[in-house]
């Protein structure tokens, strides 16, 4: 076995402990807490699963009709009243909603545990007519086969994703739902139209069901606080009473203590899953630390709560998040699925005047980070000029010896130049944080949809090379042949014959627009999603919690939010580049071949060709060592397809398109869809990740990397731009080093990116935990925009990490 020490769960209560076994007990403990549930008005023609909503993860799509029939078929059916389908369709929704938790959402309490609710996972009927449910199949049916197309083009992917926003639990916490309910009432006296009225009707009733649940759990804590009595344990008996108390009041009237602040958030938290019937993904809190805050503060103050005892409610609160993978740990899906939930909870930053808002409780939290090693929720500090240094060693420490935390580090200067570029206000830019992964927007009143298309940058020179055709594709398994259907189909704009192309200017404009082609293929069918969600998947609960939805009276799903956007990530960006510069180096300066003789070693794969092959992949510049001309070329690159998608809305909701750069698994997933590229990269091999150099292509050391990622000017990607880096555990091994790796983050702040994620693991000691997955539960890794267990991943993505920590030694 490697010698690598290796994070571990240190420093818990045995409380806390106990609780973090228990849940990683898969296989031997007597109840599956979060299995999928689904519920249905019983209609035969009734819907239960949305394939739309999971339109950005190829890896399903096959199990699309499994999944449609085989909820439906264990649906519970929910007794509904008379007058039911006389109502609109928000208003059936929230009713559907408020019956599922007042009558059959599991009502369980763990023993020991302080933060009660672990049951979320819910697929909830869609409540249409028999003709609605026709229009939407019809149209889920033409999205699909379009998806299906640009996916197996190797084009890229999309979909109108739930989660993925970080909803107003800010409000919440201080007027409670009952507040937020009462100024609902006041439009509704105010409202005469009939439609708009039922609309805020819905919220009302949707924040009804929130609160029957949480009596529900309210009186299940009494039962179980009677039966600690009769056994003489006074302690969980005070325990249950306090948490009874707790959740007669939350999250229906503001939370009074820190205990209640984690009630009502994470019950809030929940509902917004189960009503979206998606567990977990790129639903965030935001600046937790900050809004939480005052409760800590004034229990420390008033002497209701020691800082250990807050520690450890945290630590509670912190397992919770968990549970989104339980049902994946029993079948131990792989591929990084159960890795990407993204339950971000953002700590540190910018106060309103610039100066640093961090408190002890960022400090608190950043402990209970460095002692629990769990995946969710995911930790992202944000840093900027005026960090203070202890917090930044701190932080730097942390990155040392946990892998995979801080999961990310996000620069507020280059964000907030982003989201300034956009044109959000700028009196609330120093008030934003991250979402799920990286993506950046404000707190509690923006939808930006921020994984809800993904475009493959590298396959617009493989257009520019085939006059708009591509020259790779996949092979669909619901349509046979379609792999020669999409080969033959013309994808982009007739750019012309390449070995016509007198000059590399020529080259670079087919190249530009080939990736105006693509963006557009992908806004094309992202607009089709979000158009059938804004017209049959309201959501009221969360519609209630998202600043803009009542005074427009509209659902999030239709653009009620203040703020709306769908973003478009840019994946395998270094990739582009790199075969750009390769092009221009082999063909038109050096002339170590001729456009015929690298088309012929494209169509190839290389074999035959290695000489040029070598030349490309060894000789020719590459992006990421600082080169300012190949600087120059990539940020040219970047500002074109991002400026270009932000001139793009969606019809239905009239929801911009903004650029970021977040590659998840596809940087991987469409090696295979993408013909041999000019960089030497031949078909099948990863694509470049996120604004990452290609793998072992960055060889003037970490510095030249960051000036050849600061240099891509962001602010025209305002989502985020993923960048992943790995160090050796040397850097770290003395406090002088921690100080220096503090002065590069520093660095980093003033000449990089908006994000970056740090590595620091061996490459020998990820293969030996590839050969002894035993051995190695505890190694948490940065994969790209997520963490994960490395032992869960697939064997690809291992590889890949391998191949990158490879490069480093």
């Amino acid at each position: 076995m490697a010698s690598a020490q290796l994070w571990s769960p240190a420093g818990l209560t045995a409380r806390v402990q106990r609780l973090r076994e228990e849940y990683f007990s898969f296989y031997t403990r007597d109840y599956f807490r979060n299995q999928v549930m689904a519920f249905t008005t019983g209609k035969p023609w009734d819907v239960v699963f949305s394939p739309h909503n999971w339109g950005v993860v190829p890896e399903m799509f096959v199990f699309f009709p499994s999944y449609t029939d085989s909820l439906l078929a264990s649906a519970v059916r929910v007794t509904l009243p008379e007058d039911f389908w006389k109502h609109g369709l928000p208003l059936r929704r929230a009713i559907f909603f408020s019956r599922v938790l007042e009558e059959h959402l599991p009502v369980q309490i763990l023993d020991g545990e302080l933060i009660v609710g672990g049951q979320f996972n819910t697929a909830l009927s869609r409540c249409f007519t028999a003709p609605e449910a026709a229009a939407w199949r019809e149209r889920e049916e033409r999205y699909l086969r379009a998806l299906f197309d640009l996916h197996y083009a190797g084009l890229g992917n999309a979909g109108a994703i739930p989660g993925h926003l970080i909803p107003n639990y800010r409000r919440v916490l201080q007027v409670g739902l009952a507040g937020l309910v009462d100024e609902v009432e006041r439009e509704m006296a105010r409202e005469a139209d009939p439609a708009r009225r039922e609309f805020l009707r819905s919220l009302v009733v949707a924040a009804a069901g929130a609160r029957r649940l949480a009596l529900r759990y309210s009186r299940e804590a009494l039962r179980l606080a009677e039966q600690a009595a009769d056994r003489g344990d006074d302690r969980r008996r005070e325990e249950l009473e306090a948490i009874a108390r707790a959740c007669a009041r939350v999250p229906w009237e503001p939370p009074h203590t820190f205990a209640e602040a984690l009630q009502a958030l994470w019950f809030t938290h929940m509902l917004i899953m189960a009503q979206e019937s998606y567990p977990g993904a790129g639903l965030s809190y935001g600046r937790v630390d900050q809004y939480l805050y005052p409760f800590y503060r004034r229990d420390l103050e008033e002497g209701r709560l020691s800082r250990e005892e807050a520690k450890e409610l945290l630590g509670c609160w912190w397992i919770k998040h968990n549970y989104v993978y339980d049902y994946q740990g029993r079948v131990g899906a792989n591929q990084g699925i159960n890795s990407g939930f993204g339950q971000l909870i953002t700590l540190g930053g910018m106060g309103p005047d610039g100066s640093d808002a961090s408190n002890e409780l960022t400090e608190l939290m950043l402990e209970v980070i460095g002692d629990i090693n769990l995946l969710e929720p995911k930790p992202n500090i944000r840093l900027h000029a005026g960090t203070p240094d202890h917090l930044l060693e701190k932080v730097v420490g942390l990155i040392a010896r946990a892998q995979g935390a801080p999961f990310l580090l996000n620069f507020d200067e280059k964000a907030m130049a982003g989201l300034r570029w956009q044109g959000l206000p700028e009196e609330e830019l120093w008030d934003y944080a991250p979402v799920g992964c990286l993506e950046n927007t404000l707190q509690g009143k923006d939808r930006s949809g921020t994984v809800d298309a993904n475009v493959n940058l590298a396959k617009a020179v493989e257009l520019a090379l085939n006059d708009g055709r591509i020259m790779a594709a996949g092979e669909d398994p619901s349509d046979p042949g379609a792999s020669r259907r999409l080969l033959s189909r013309q994808w982009g704009p007739h750019t012309g014959d390449p070995r016509t192309f007198s000059d590399f200017d020529r080259f670079l404009a087919s190249v530009k627009a080939q990736l105006e082609a693509l963006v557009r293929h992908l806004a094309e069918v992202a607009c089709r999603a979000d158009a059938i969600r804004a017209a049959f998947e309201p959501t009221p609960f969360l519609s209630l919690l998202v600043d803009g939805c009542v005074r427009q009276r509209r659902d999030i799903t239709a653009g009620g939010a203040e703020h709306n956007y769908i973003t478009l990530e840019g994946v395998g960006l270094a990739t582009l580049v790199d075969s750009v510069v390769g092009v221009h180096h082999a063909v038109y300066q050096e002339r170590r071949a001729s456009m015929e003789e690298l088309l012929a070693a494209l169509g190839a794969d290389f074999e035959g060709h290695e000489r040029l092959e070598s030349f490309l992949r060894n000789r020719a510049l590459k992006f990421g060592n600082g080169d300012p001309a190949v600087d120059r070329l990539a940020a040219d690159l970047s500002r074109h397809w991002t400026s270009y998608a932000f001139g793009m809305r969606s019809p239905a909701t009239g929801r911009r398109f903004r650029g970021g750069y977040l590659s998840w698994n596809y940087w991987i997933g469409y090696g295979p869809l993408t013909a041999a590229t000019p960089d030497g990269r031949r078909r099948g091999r990863p694509l470049s990740n996120g604004v990452c150099p290609v793998n072992g292509c960055d060889r003037s050391g970490p510095t030249a990397v960051v000036r050849s990622v600061g240099a891509l000017g962001l602010e025209t990607a305002p989502n985020g731009a993923s960048h992943t880096m790995s160090f050796s555990s040397a850097t770290f091994r003395d406090p002088e080093h921690i100080r220096k790796f503090a002065a590069f983050l520093r660095a980093y702040g003033e000449l990089g990116g908006t994000a970056l994620q740090v590595n620091v693991i061996d490459a020998e000691t990820l293969r030996d935990a590839q050969r002894h997955p035993e051995e190695y539960a505890n190694l948490l890794v940065r994969v790209t925009g997520y963490n994960a267990y490395f032992v869960h991943l697939g064997k690809e993505i291992q590889d890949e990490i391998i191949a990158r920590e490879s490069h480093r030694a």
